[in-house]
C-alpha cells in the first residue's frame, strides 16, 4: 500500500536517479491514467523537457519541468514506479512508460489501475488537483502538537474520520493512522475535540515515530530500484483483527469508521471515560 513512507522514499529515489535527466518520449498504455491535458497532449508536454526536482505534497509526487510545468504523479493505494532499463518487459498492470535520456525508462504500475499522472503548470495543478486545500504536512518540521491541537480542536467527527481528512493532516493514511492511533493508546471512535492536550501530544509524537520508522524500514512496497522496503504492511494492529495485541494480547478490534477499515485495541485504546488500562499507563 502507498502511503506517505512509500511515496517519500520513491520521491528521494527520484531525486537520486531522475533529476537532471530529460525525458525523450512517453507512451500511455492506460488513457485513463491521464488526468489532463489529453493523452496525445501529455506526451508531447513531457517529450525533451529536463526535471529540475522532486518533491511531494501529501500523495502527489511533483516533478518540476524545464519549461515552468510540473508533471504530478499520485499511486492511490497500489501504485508504483520502477527505473528500468530501455525495452525492459512491460507488466501488465503497466499504465504509462516514460523513456528518459541514458537508456532507462519509468514504469508507472498499478494492479487496481487507479494511479494518475497529470502536467501543468503550478497555478493549474493546484487548482485542479486541489493542492491548496491540504492539510500541514505531518513529516514537515513545521507540524507540531500545537499544530495538530489546532487542526483537532473544532472536529466533531471521529478521530480517525478526522485524521484521513487530507485538509486536517496530509497524506496520513489508513495503516499509519490506525498504527499511531495504537502507539498513543487512543481509541479511533473518539471525537477529535475531545482530546486532552496531553493526548494530543502522545498523538503527535506517535505520528512522527510511525511514519520515521517506515521512512528508516524504506516502506513497505519495492523502491525506485526494485529493491524490497523492510517495513511491514500489517504491523502492531492494522489488518490484524483477531490477532493478539503486541503491547497486552488482547484480540485486536475491527470497524469500519467512515467507510474505512479501523483496528485497535480496546485495553490499550479505551474508550473515553473508561478505566486505565495497565499497558495504557505505560504509554504516559
Amino acid at each position: 500500500m502507498a502511503e506517505v513512507p512509500e511515496v517519500e522514499i520513491i520521491t528521494r529515489d527520484l531525486r537520486q536517479a531522475v533529476v537532471g535527466r530529460r525525458f525523450t518520449d512517453a507512451q500511455v498504455l492506460a488513457p485513463a491514467a491521464v488526468r489532463f491535458p489529453s493523452p496525445p497532449e501529455f506526451i508531447e508536454e513531457l517529450r525533451g523537457r529536463r526535471v529540475l526536482a522532486a518533491s511531494r505534497r501529501a500523495k502527489f509526487i511533483l516533478l518540476p519541468l524545464d519549461d515552468g510545468k510540473t508533471l504530478a504523479i499520485h499511486f492511490m493505494l497500489w501504485g508504483d514506479l520502477k527505473l528500468l532499463p530501455q525495452g525492459s518487459e512491460r507488466a501488465p498492470a503497466t499504465l504509462v512508460v516514460f523513456s528518459l535520456e541514458g537508456g532507462e525508462e519509468l514504469h508507472l504500475t498499478d494492479t487496481l489501475g487507479y494511479a494518475r499522472v497529470a502536467v501543468g503548470r503550478a497555478a493549474e495543478l493546484t487548482a485542479r488537483l486541489k493542492l491548496d486545500e491540504l492539510g500541514p504536512e505531518a513529516l514537515d518540521n513545521t507540524f507540531t502538537a500545537e499544530v495538530l491541537a489546532r487542526q483537532l480542536r473544532r472536529r466533531k467527527s471521529p478521530l480517525k474520520t478526522v485524521l484521513l481528512n487530507q485538509r486536517v493532516l496530509a497524506g496520513l493514511g489508513n495503516r499509519d493512522a490506525d498504527e499511531s492511533m495504537w502507539q498513543a493508546g487512543i481509541d479511533p471512535r473518539r471525537l477529535a475535540s475531545s482530546l486532552t492536550p496531553e493526548e494530543v501530544g502522545r498523538l503527535h509524537r506517535a505520528i512522527r515515530a510511525v511514519l520515521e520508522e517506515g521512512l528508516g524500514l524504506r516502506g513497505t512496497q519495492k523502491d525506485l530500484f526494485g529493491v524490497q522496503g523492510q517495513a511491514k504492511h500489517r504491523r502492531n494492529v492494522f489488518g490484524r483483527t483477531g490477532a493478539p495485541c503486541p503491547r497486552c494480547t488482547t484480540p485486536v478490534s475491527h470497524l469500519r469508521i467512515g467507510g474505512r477499515n479501523t483496528h485497535w485495541c480496546v485495553r490499550c485504546q479505551p474508550e473515553a471515560g473508561a478505566p486505565e488500562s495497565p499497558a495504557q499507563a505505560s504509554l504516559l
